[in-house]
């Protein structure tokens, strides 16, 4: 039990405290697995502690959220308790009424003071998980353990309320939502790449509504843009655009919409979010109407996941299982371009974004692409664009 206490610790970087529950149900701390026993916010708040035991459950462990982001977990055995956490399961710091997580924390509980660290919130509940099964021999899912935590009589019924509430105010105000049709012609554009079509369904007009996904305007404008990239990612996967460079552009997106504090601004990025989708099919697939092989798609995604790197190509036949000369010769029969050209392409249009958006040196971004040097980078780069990339920057940088 000390390995696995002390792996979940280095790992969730969390305390942990072991206790010995009597038949009186009296509590007595075995072994503390953490920094400063003094500065712990549980041994040191005898009525947290006593708060946190007294919703043990032996079926399955506790999960306690103190004040979002804050969770602990609770798990019990026989006369046999650990309580884990805190941890902050939001990444960037997060304060309440100006202080910091870790001092709100500490006045709370009268301590010097605390550590609070990170950890995902998934990653917290499967060392949850990893310690309930050495202690009970149960095997239990994520989903299950959120399910034993969080599904109530009160949020069903919650549910339930919203709905009928919903459907009321939709019926008693005559609102109706926008029609399908135009959602499923502007994804079959995307699939399709036809920039065209997906212009004219955004531009159509239509006597319904976009649905309400929050009291806020702003963030219901949000949700339903996030919806839509999503959406629009999928139907250029299914175009044939590599998922993970889908699955990258669409997080870009999403994480830029989260940054946008007006609506205006965040109805124009949805739209040529979807535009940039179609476009990038259109040149997938232009000149060529070739079917998709699922070797070749997967060594296109493998290519994608190494672009920080300098690519051999011998190195993805070894990790496709196949010959360096069965995949270079199916490779150029599919894609009509061999892997050596298709990757320097990739660089260089990576490269092209990169000159375009960030702040990054032209050296960085050499470094960043697996090229040799500046200098090699800068001759494969201006053989493909007929400009050096200091040229191709001042020429198209966008201004930050």
């Amino acid at each position: 039990m000390d390995y696995i206490c002390n792996h979940i610790m280095r790992t969730a970087h969390t305390q942990i405290r072991w206790y010995k529950i009597n038949e009186e149900g009296i509590s007595e701390l075995l072994y503390y697995y953490g920094d400063s026993l003094q500065e712990d916010i549980v041994c040191s708040d005898q009525i947290f502690t006593q708060q946190l035991l007294s919703i043990r459950s032996e079926e399955y462990p506790i999960l306690y959220a103190e004040k979002y982001p804050i969770y602990f977990a609770v798990i019990c055995q026989l006369h046999c308790c650990f309580i884990l956490g805190p941890v902050n399961v939001e990444q960037q710091q997060i304060y309440y009424e100006g202080m910091t997580v870790e001092r709100y924390l500490a006045q709370k509980h009268n301590v010097r003071n605390t550590k609070v660290p990170y950890c995902k919130y998934e990653n917290f509940c499967q060392e949850v998980l990893l310690l309930f099964y050495m202690m009970s021999g149960r095997e239990m899912s994520y989903v299950e353990l959120n399910e034993k935590n969080y599904i109530t009589e009160s949020l069903l019924a919650s549910m339930q309320i919203k709905k009928s509430e919903l459907f009321f105010n939709y019926h008693e105000h005559s609102r109706v939502h926008n029609p399908y049709e135009l959602e499923a012609r502007t994804m079959e554009g995307i699939r399709k790449g036809d920039v065209e079509r997906v212009i004219k369904s955004l531009d159509e007009t239509f006597t319904g509504e976009y649905g309400i996904l929050s009291k806020s305007s702003l963030q219901s404008a949000k949700n339903l843009g996030i919806i839509g990239l999503t959406l629009a990612s999928r139907a250029a996967i299914g175009g044939g655009m590599p998922y993970e460079k889908a699955f990258s552009l669409h997080d870009s997106q999403v994480l830029r919409l989260e940054e946008i504090n007006n609506i205006g601004e965040v109805e124009v990025m949805i739209r040529q979010s979807k535009i940039q989708y179609a476009e990038m099919v259109h040149e997938l697939r232009s000149g060529c109407d070739r079917k998709k092989n699922l070797l070749i798609e997967e060594c296109k995604n493998l290519i994608f996941r190494k672009m920080h790197t300098k690519i051999i190509i011998r190195e993805l036949a070894d990790e496709l299982e196949v010959s360096v000369e069965y995949l270079s010769a199916l490779f150029r029969k599919t894609e009509g371009i061999c892997i050596k050209d298709y990757i320097t392409k990739e660089k260089v249009q990576l490269a092209e974004n990169m000159l375009i958006y960030s702040q990054y040196s032209i050296e960085q971004i050499a470094l960043y692409l697996g090229f040799n040097s500046q200098s090699h980078f800068g001759s494969v780069f201006k053989k493909h664009e007929n400009m050096t990339p200091k040229q191709y920057r001042d020429n198209f940088a966008k201004k930050m």
